[in-house]
């Protein structure tokens, strides 16, 4: 009998439920090794977006792109990952998450290494539209894999931790731009994109299913083989699927019924104004700091000052929101990202600009950790592939105009200070749209009311 249609799983006060049994466990290597295999997807997220403002400078010298066209070019991965949050992540919430993660990371891997031999842009193009798609898919699902699986204490730390390293993806790329392009010219960090399908073979191994997915399915040997991993020793005879409302709409209809639209929509915002910031920046800054006046390498050393500011920004923000809350640790890092985007509008000196640049990192990078975070957190198992895809897709819009902007800035040839002033504005918008936010959880079809939640209200 599929665990869905368990009697006892119609029963709200069993404690045997999926939910409990891993909201109430303690973390073990288990937990530990899943972490580890996501923050690696992570990584090759962070690389593969990151990779093209590495290599910027050199497109639009060889193949003479004037910075709107290098501009809409850098958007073509985002517009990608557009289609897969929206059209491709919520597959997994019928054929599960593993499959889909593993498709995704083949097909973004042998994409990305093929942008190395591109000899236009229209065909860089195509390939990182196809790199976008595969991220845009494969971030929301391991994202929620690693919700679904830690325990309560530590559900927001674990996720920001994984998100975290979406900057050590961004830090290689730029260390391997420094490092690799002398060599083999832009191609040859296109050529390093190709190594994560030398972890396919670890992923099939040990990548776990989604818990939830596997009791709702009545897949009970697997089901309990992973939670056997969970909690050692524990009885899992009774164990049944978490009670869920019977869904009789399509889950992307129910982002936006029962009271739901307007925190849906204002989620979507305060995506779209991170990714804005996050990605323009990743893409930009190498050119804006070149304009005003610092070596290539320099300008490319300001890259990993930004993602090492992400990292801290993450893991900080995990803990933060652990023991405070989402909205008032993302209404927090809003704000300093937009200061900090103000105080380099005056040139500082280096020291200063480092500190800053650090300071931006940690609250841009940061806080797209934290939005992650909160959505997994705010959508229940039986739609939060579709939430969660559904936020991050649509926050891809301010995803594409972040490259876009950033070329359209250039192209007027404003003075240094102007482009920082006008970068932080994001900032300001995302944290309004973040103050705003109702203080209450998604609510499910029948559920007349929803109990604030405390990592989500402050």
């Amino acid at each position: 009998m599929p665990l869905s249609q368990n009697p006892l799983s119609q029963n709200p006060l069993s404690q045997n439920t999926v939910t409990s049994i891993i909201s109430n466990a303690r973390l073990r290597p288990f937990h530990y090794g899943v972490v580890a295999l996501c923050s690696l997807l992570m990584i090759i997220d962070g690389y593969d977006m990151v990779s093209y403002g590495t290599v910027i400078v050199h497109l639009m010298d060889e193949w003479n792109m004037d910075p709107v066209t290098a501009g809409t070019l850098g958007s073509a991965a985002l517009v990608g990952m557009l289609i897969g949050g929206l059209f491709v992540a919520p597959l997994a919430d019928r054929y599960g998450r593993r499959p889909l993660m593993l498709i995704c990371v083949t097909v973004a891997s042998v994409a990305s290494f093929s942008c190395a031999f591109a000899g236009a842009p229209a065909q860089l193009g195509i390939l990182r539209l196809v790199v976008g798609v595969s991220l845009g898919a494969l971030v929301p699902n391991f994202t929620a894999l690693i919700a679904e699986l830690a325990p309560r204490t530590s559900k927001a730390l674990l996720v920001t931790f994984v998100s975290s390293f979406y900057s050590v993806g961004g830090i290689a790329a730029a260390v391997f731009a420094i490092n690799v392009e002398p060599l083999w010219t832009w191609r040859g960090v296109f050529y390093v994109a190709g190594l994560p399908l030398l972890l396919l073979p670890v992923l099939l191994r040990y990548l776990p299913e989604s818990p939830e997915f596997l009791a709702i399915n009545g897949r009970q040997d697997k089901l309990e083989a992973v939670l056997s991993k969970v909690d050692p020793g524990r009885d899992l005879s009774d164990v049944v699927a978490t009670p869920r409302p019977e869904v009789r709409k399509a889950p992307v209809a129910q982002l936006f019924t029962n009271g739901n639209a307007l925190n849906s929509f204002l989620i979507w915002i305060f995506f779209a104004m991170c990714m804005l910031l996050s990605y323009g920046l990743n893409t930009w800054l190498p050119k804006l700091m070149q304009t005003a006046g610092y070596a290539l390498s320099s300008a490319l050393w300001t890259l990993v000052v930004l993602n090492l500011g992400g990292i801290a920004g993450a893991i900080f923000g995990g803990w933060l929101a652990d023991r405070w809350s989402y909205r008032n640790t993302l209404i927090t890092y809003f704000s300093l990202a937009s200061l900090s985007l103000v105080g380099l509008s005056f040139d500082p000196a280096a020291a200063l600009l480092n500190v800053l640049l650090f300071v931006a990192g940690a609250a841009t990078i940061g806080a797209l950790a934290i939005i992650h975070a909160f959505a997994v957190e705010f959508y229940p198992t039986e739609v939060r592939s579709t939430g969660v895809g559904w936020a991050a897709g649509m926050g891809r819009i301010g995803a594409i105009g972040g490259p876009t902007l950033g070329g359209a800035l250039l192209a007027l040839h404003l003075p240094f200070q102007q482009n920082f002033l006008a970068v932080a504005v994001p900032g300001v918008v995302g944290a309004v749209a973040v103050a705003i936010v109702a203080k209450r959880k998604f609510r499910s079809p029948r559920t007349e009311s929803a109990a604030p939640s405390p990592v989500l209200a402050s």
